[in-house]
């Protein structure tokens, strides 16, 4: 399989609406940074990629600074909803960046000390998926 990624630095597939490319094997990937849209982000993640799922396989091959909700929140966290969103699309996801000095980053150090980021994303691989 081929995988193509679309514009803005991988997040914009909506030119596929237009002109799909026409060869098999083909699937698409998006980069769905939290920074790319503001919220409310599900209708926005739908109409710039979400919406390619329901024809092309898509794998979000890159996002990072997903953590889960602080305590008593009132905004909804990036990373739950992310997560939960991709899934529900059946998208399949890999975080981003196992490395103390690029950003955002799952770890602080070389001993692989866990940020926020890095917590969220091992809790939920070892779930399995959002529940």
């Amino acid at each position: 399989m081929v995988l193509v990624s679309g514009f803005d630095w991988a997040y914009d597939l909506t030119p596929i609406i237009e002109a799909p490319i026409a060869a098999e094997n083909i699937g698409y990937t998006a980069h769905p940074y939290a920074h790319k849209r503001s919220q409310p982000w599900e209708p926005k993640w739908e109409e710039d990629f979400g919406f390619a799922a329901a024809d092309y396989p898509v794998f979000a091959t890159e996002f990072g600074g997903a953590a889960a909700a602080p305590p008593n929140s009132t905004q909804p966290a990036y990373g739950p909803s992310i997560i939960k969103y991709l899934e529900s699309k059946g998208i399949s996801w890999a975080v981003w960046c196992f490395d103390p000095q690029l950003g955002p980053t799952l770890i602080r150090d070389w001993q692989y000390t866990l940020t926020p980021a890095g917590e969220f994303a091992k809790q939920i691989m070892l779930q399995g998926g959002w529940k």
